[in-house]
Parts: C-alpha cells; structure tokens; sequence
C-alpha cells in the first residue's frame, strides 16, 4: 500500500476569510465591520529604537565628526587610524585599497594640496543587530586646494560601512559618489 501523502492544513489569508464572512453578514453595515476588523494594521515607520540603539548611534555620530575633522584638519596620521588595513572605497575613478588611497593623499598634500573646509549633511545611521557593524550614510562638502593652487568644491554621497572590533569602530568600506545637482 503506498505512503499518504501528508495531510496540510489549509489556512485562509485573512482578506479571504474577511471576504468570507462578510458574505455570511446579515447585513451591509455587518458585512463591512468584518471586512474592517480584518485589515493588517498599517506597519510602523520605524521600529522602536532602545536605548541601546541611541547610544550606539551616538557613538557613531561622534565618530563621523572626528573622521571627518581629521580630514579636514589634513592629519593624515589621525584620519587613516579610522580605517580597518583591509579597507576598500569606491569613488568616482573607481575601486581603491587602503595602501593605494594613503598614497593617493601623502602625495596630494606633500605636493601642496590641501582639504579647506568639509560640511556634512543629513547623516542616516543604520545600526546591525548585533551593535557591531553599521552604516552611516551623509551629504558631504569639500572644498580643497588644488597642489597647483587652485580651488575645487564638490558635494558629494558618502557612504561609511564601519566594524566595531576591540572596542572601537573603524571604516571597513566607503562608497563616494558625486551628488545630484541641486537647482
């Protein structure tokens, strides 16, 4: 005699079921209370942040400032401290490592280049589950001096990807591209 198959309990989506008894309502308004009493409630915007989350966005926060006031401050030591030896970015030219992005800078200000001013803007921080990893994701202004003198200001989408290991969060990946034009 060959095996029967499993026996699966059929469940109704609830807008069926809704539907359902809406048919076996006496009357219109009964019939629209049920379809009503069935709707999904809407989903929240967002989800309940512990405080947890706000201390560890806080801290994510205050990371993003001195990363980036180490930039503009031109303290190479101090600013690529912030990255993880594994690092990779994306910018417009394409895809660096760290090692070709530190010498990228070293050469830029030792032939006279210099960051002026870097603004920051409508930073959204995404928090892992586990509180070791985030993103941060930012509107970013530079305005630096050229090694030849002159000026060059740019608006720029940044996205951090940051590890927390031994304590401390460090970048382990930047996407860098040119912001839209604003009218």
């Amino acid at each position: 005699m060959p095996t029967p198959l499993p026996i699966r309990t059929l469940a109704l989506p609830v807008a069926l079921a809704s539907a359902l008894a809406a048919l076996a309502a006496p009357d219109v308004a009964a019939a629209s209370r049920a379809a009503e009493s069935s709707k999904p409630a809407a989903p929240a915007h967002r989800a309940a942040k512990t405080s947890s989350d706000e201390a560890t966005i806080a801290e994510i926060r205050e990371f993003e400032t001195r990363f980036n006031k180490s930039y503009e401050a031109n303290d190479l030591k101090a600013y690529f401290d912030f990255y993880t030896d594994d690092m990779t970015q994306f910018w417009q030219q394409g895809r660096l490592d760290l090692p070709d992005y530190r010498k990228l800078w070293e050469k830029e200000i030792g032939d006279g280049g210099k960051m002026l001013e870097v603004k920051v803007e409508e930073m959204v921080i995404h928090v892992g589950p586990s509180r070791d990893s985030a993103v941060a994701a930012y509107r970013i202004f530079t305005k630096m001096k050229q090694p030849d003198g002159t000026l060059a200001e740019s608006w720029n989408q940044e996205t951090d990807v940051l590890f927390k290991k031994n304590g401390r969060w460090k970048v382990v990946h930047i996407h860098y591209s040119d912001a839209p034009k604003t009218s």
